[in-house]
């Protein structure tokens, strides 16, 4: 198991874990929050026929992955009986024939979680409090998924505002009016971190900033969007040598699939002005 100190998005503690990603063959948009019922009896199955010394490679057939299962004997958390964490470092996700799929990817929300302090990973974790296992892997229930599309650096200099308390998922939605915007946080991560850090996070909580907030996204996004299909290629925008949160901008919000990278940067230059005057203009 994780050890105290270490705190993983995945298995954040002895109650709940998260299991959004297994099986990796679902349609668009499944939840098994959706069929908890029908999903428990396949899990109890699956724990039950597991064999730890088996050594036949067995497919994914339909939306189940026979290797998911409970992996304590309260039935409260549930991951891959394949992961080397259960067998002393050994790693027997080849039985299945999705194994090295599995054994290689973190989704996008676990990675930005690894790269938060320990601190502030527990203080993030409080909002999923109350969840279990089912809860805690949904999209709709558990609000870290949401959250975490807002980059590491945002969530860090929060958890240090507030370093000290212990937030309730109710009482810190109250207090961080911001947090309830309906804007796509990945695609937006670069314009909030721009005006807020490293010491203007108070804003957060301020509906007024909020609101302002949404409208200039929504100016930059009519005003320096893609208009036409560019007259050449260009580069993949997630491939260009930029800061990771500014590639997300302009591919999700600004809607450049290519674009060359002295555009970019000229693109880049325009927006980082228009944030500097929307930072001296009064809320």
């Amino acid at each position: 198991m994780i050890p105290p100190d270490l705190p993983t998005l995945c298995m954040p503690d002895s109650q709940k874990s998260c299991f959004a990603c297994c099986p990796p063959i679902r349609p668009s948009g499944y939840e098994h929050l959706t069929y908890v019922n029908i999903v428990k009896r396949i899990l109890r199955e699956n724990t039950a026929d597991f064999d730890p010394l088996g050594e036949e490679v067995r497919p994914i057939t339909g939306y189940s992955c026979w290797a998911l299962g409970y992996l304590d004997a309260e039935y409260k958390l549930i991951g891959c009986l394949l992961h080397p964490a259960r067998h002393h470092g050994l790693d027997l996700r080849s039985r299945v024939d999705y194994g090295g799929k599995c054994g290689r990817e973190l989704c996008p929300e676990a990675k930005t979680f690894s790269l938060l302090s320990s601190s502030a990973a527990r203080f993030w974790l409080h909002l999923a409090d109350g969840l279990d296992s089912f809860g805690y892997s949904s999209r709709r229930e558990n609000p870290l998924f949401s959250l975490l599309g807002w980059g590491a650096p945002l969530l860090s200099g929060t958890a240090e505002e507030k370093r000290d308390e212990t937030p309730s998922r109710d009482s810190f939605f109250s207090e961080y009016a911001f947090f309830s915007s309906t804007l796509l946080p990945k695609a937006n991560a670069f314009l909030l971190r721009k005006m807020v850090l490293p010491d203007r996070v108070r804003l957060l909580r301020d509906e007024l900033f909020r609101c302002s907030f949404e409208r200039f996204s929504e100016e930059l996004r009519e005003e320096l969007g893609r208009q036409r299909p560019p007259a050449s290629p260009g580069t993949p925008s997630h491939l260009l040598d930029l800061e990771q949160d500014f590639r997300d901008f302009l591919r999700l919000h600004l809607g450049y699939a290519k674009i060359h990278l002295e555009e970019a940067l000229l693109l880049k230059k325009e927006v980082e002005l228009r944030i500097e005057r929307f930072r001296r203009t009064p809320i």
